[in-house]
This record gives C-alpha cells, sequence and structure tokens, in this order.
C-alpha cells in the first residue's frame, strides 16, 4: 500500500525536527546578536532550512523517516481498533443474558476472543474477519436480550408459547456465538500466525496449553 501524504509525515519526523530546531535556534541567535541586520541571515536560514528539507525528504534517510512515521501511524490505528474490541468484549463480559446456554457460550466467546485480543496487541495486527465477529457476537446479545425481554412479556401475559419460543432462541443465540467465537479462534492461527510454519506450530501448542 503506498504511503499516503508522505511530505507531512517527513514534517512530523524526528530528522525534520532536528532541523527545524537547530534553523530555529539560528534565527533566534540573528536576532539577538545581528539585530539592526538581521534581516538578511534570516532570510538565508530560512532557504538553508528549505533546501535542506526537500533534500533531505527526497534522500534515503528521508525516505526512512516517511517509512517509519507511517508504521507509528499504523500501529496507533491498531491499537485503537484493538481498544475499541476489547471494550465491545468487556461489555458482552457483563451482560446478564439469563439463559445457562447462552451463558456458556459467551464464556467460551470471551475466552477465544481474549486470546485473539492479546494476540493482536502482542503482534501489532489484527484480522477484520475476527473484529467483525465480535461485534457481531454483541449484536447477537443485544437481539436476544430483546427477544427475552418479549417472551417474558408475552408469558406474563399468559402467551402459552413464551417458553418455547425462549427456548429456541436461546438455542440459536447460543449456536451463532459460538460460530462467532470458532471463526476468531481459526483466524488467530491463519491471519495472525501465519508467519512461519514453525511459529504457528508453537502458537497453536501455547493456546492448547491455555484451554
Amino acid at each position: 500500500m503506498p504511503v499516503q501524504r508522505p511530505f507531512l509525515l517527513y514534517l512530523r519526523s524526528r530528522l525534520n525536527l532536528g532541523v527545524s530546531i537547530a534553523a530555529g535556534c539560528l534565527v533566534v541567535g540573528s536576532l539577538l546578536f545581528l539585530r539592526p541586520h538581521a534581516f538578511v541571515p534570516i532570510v538565508v536560514i530560512i532557504a538553508a532550512y528549505a533546501g535542506a528539507t526537500f533534500a533531505l525528504f527526497f534522500s534515503r534517510r528521508g525516505a526512512e523517516e516517511v517509512v517509519a512515521e507511517s508504521d507509528e501511524n499504523r500501529q496507533a490505528q491498531t491499537r485503537r481498533k484493538i481498544d475499541s474490541l476489547a471494550r465491545v468484549r468487556e461489555r458482552i463480559s457483563v451482560l446478564r443474558l439469563g439463559n445457562e446456554r447462552v451463558a456458556k457460550a459467551v464464556e467460551y466467546f470471551l475466552l477465544e476472543s481474549g486470546t485473539y485480543l492479546e494476540k493482536c496487541r502482542e503482534l501489532s495486527s489484527y484480522s477484520p474477519l475476527a473484529n467483525e465477529r465480535i461485534e457481531r457476537a454483541m449484536e447477537i446479545c443485544q437481539v436476544f436480550l430483546g427477544e427475552l425481554d418479549e417472551s417474558s412479556t408475552g408469558h406474563r401475559f399468559g402467551v402459552a408459547e413464551a417458553d418455547a419460543a425462549t427456548g429456541d432462541k436461546a438455542e440459536d443465540a447460543a449456536r451463532d456465538i459460538m460460530e462467532c467465537a470458532e471463526v476468531i479462534k481459526q483466524r488467530v492461527t491463519d491471519d495472525l500466525l501465519g508467519i512461519s510454519g514453525k511459529e504457528k506450530l508453537s502458537i497453536m501448542k501455547e493456546l492448547e496449553e491455555k484451554k
């Protein structure tokens, strides 16, 4: 993927920061010690800074700084995404679902999603498909709770089918949550740990030992 706005990234870089500080110090020195004749030196300093900036930007060192800044941006975005998913998982963990089957499925989901997010932070990466399953699990729980409320209302008013409907919805919700957990588990090995066969086997063994 091409680097977006490379010149702006270079301007943010440590290299440019150092050059800017040096140029700023020279300007301040000119104002302090050459005040009656400071204009010309300041113009020369600014021109030299602009020339050095463009020369460094198109140099190998400048390219390295741009790549480093781009990588820092990517890592920051990755951390924000992982943190947002961790918050979704935390919200799921405190839901009172009122059904043992669904609660067990959520317990398994929390185990697998916790392992996934741990590896995401370790590798500074994530799987879009696994992320989607975490968000989907939250939606499934919310839908189930809404349906549970409706069933409770039906039961209160003597609707005979309420208990059977609740059981069917619980089974559906549990199955869907388990499916989300299985996909997340698979994405850990397929997307995050697909760097090398040796590393994959090592991590898979580690995951098995945690169960």
